[in-house]
């Protein structure tokens, strides 16, 4: 979709000397029907788990194609809530001859005030050589794309979806794209892969078992299963150029809450460390029933007459990224909570 998401039916295009409204073309085409460039990028994986690893994921509009951990799964939340989507970005809108059978559809539209002076100034800066162009830049198809704006729909930033209002511009296959503010980077595709990551559920294992009640003063051994926190990588690449990004989260710790205040937590702060093998905890093995677990937690009263306790287990990813040209760096911190409800009983012997 091309912004504005508030005004649908036309595009802001900046001519030479002003600006000028044009409706919306013709809906995009398959990216993989129009993309005759460098195809090359790096591909997604997911470390061994079967989310999707290697598998094209959906396409983007603008020809930029998400890779990799895109499965069923939790979407990751941004650690601190202040982070936000890019709104809107340049990518590659047309081919030379789709642009122009896109002023030719919008000149068999029917006649509205202003039209006439759109279609002036349009032609003066793609058509007739006045301005940087001319005939579409007819003479290079199959050599680059004209790049246009597009709007974010995950985006919650209405009035930044509409700052992407540049005109038009024409990028070489092999070339990068103008350093104008919004224009897709690898960092730009990496925030576009973040969006778009999906990790496993936060699944946990406890003991005593979840199907049974926990016990008064009794420590319930937490731990993850090793293939759940495996890492997770997220590839964005632009169809047709060689800019590209993967997003990779990795598992850095697991928080839990014991969904009262009448508990003890191990450790006291509920910061379960992930281990080289890539697991929270550790699974409990009969005969430890005496001691402490390296995650886990002590309930101090019975949940008899009341509602089950919530326990929450919120695993926490840590967002690293690599992109084409040497690029890369980190982005905020993730998480994807879990909950289960457990009852809480008062046995005077337990056997393990």
């Amino acid at each position: 979709m091309r912004v504005s998401p508030l005004r649908r039916a036309i595009v802001i295009l900046a001519g030479a000397t002003g600006a000028l409204l044009l409706p919306a073309g013709p809906a995009q085409a398959d990216p993989g029907d129009r993309f005759t460039g460098n195809d090359e990028g790096v591909y997604g994986e997911s470390d061994g788990q079967d989310i999707g690893a290697g598998a094209q994921g959906p396409s983007l509009p603008g020809g930029i194609v998400i890779e990799g951990g895109s499965g069923e799964g939790g979407t990751l939340r941004a650690s601190g809530g202040n982070w936000e989507p890019p709104p809107c970005y340049y990518a590659p809108e047309f081919t030379p001859g789709e642009f122009e059978q896109y002023h030719q559809d919008y000149l068999n539209t029917p006649l509205h005030s202003g039209k006439a002076e759109a279609v002036r100034m349009f032609e003066e800066q793609y058509v007739d050589g006045e301005g940087v162009y001319e005939n579409y830049n007819l003479a290079g198809e199959g050599e680059g794309m004209w790049w246009g704006s597009f709007i974010n729909e995950n985006s919650d930033d209405y009035e930044a979806m509409l700052s992407c209002n540049e005109p038009r511009f024409w990028v070489e296959f092999g070339d990068a794209p103008p350093p104008v503010p919004g224009v897709v980077t690898p960092g730009v595709l990496a925030e576009l892969a973040y969006e778009h990551t999906r990790v496993p559920d936060t699944e946990t294992a406890l003991n005593p078992d979840e199907n049974e009640d926990q016990v008064v003063g009794l420590a319930t051994w937490i731990w993850t299963e090793g293939a759940a926190t495996a890492p997770v990588s997220v590839t964005a690449r632009v169809e047709g150029y060689d800019i590209w990004a993967t997003t990779t989260a990795t598992p850095s710790g697991l928080t839990i809450g014991p969904g009262t205040e009448n508990a003890i937590l191990h450790p006291s702060d509920g910061e379960c460390a992930v281990s080289a093998d890539g697991r929270a905890g550790e699974p409990y093995a009969p005969g430890r029933a005496g001691e402490t677990p390296p995650c886990g937690v002590t309930y101090l009263r019975a949940t008899h007459g009341r509602d089950p306790y919530q326990l929450s287990a919120t695993l926490n990813w840590s967002i690293a990224w690599t992109g084409s040209g040497g690029t890369g760096g980190d982005l905020p911190d993730g998480s994807v909570e879990g909950n289960e409800e457990v009852t809480v009983a008062e046995i005077q012997a337990i056997v393990r």
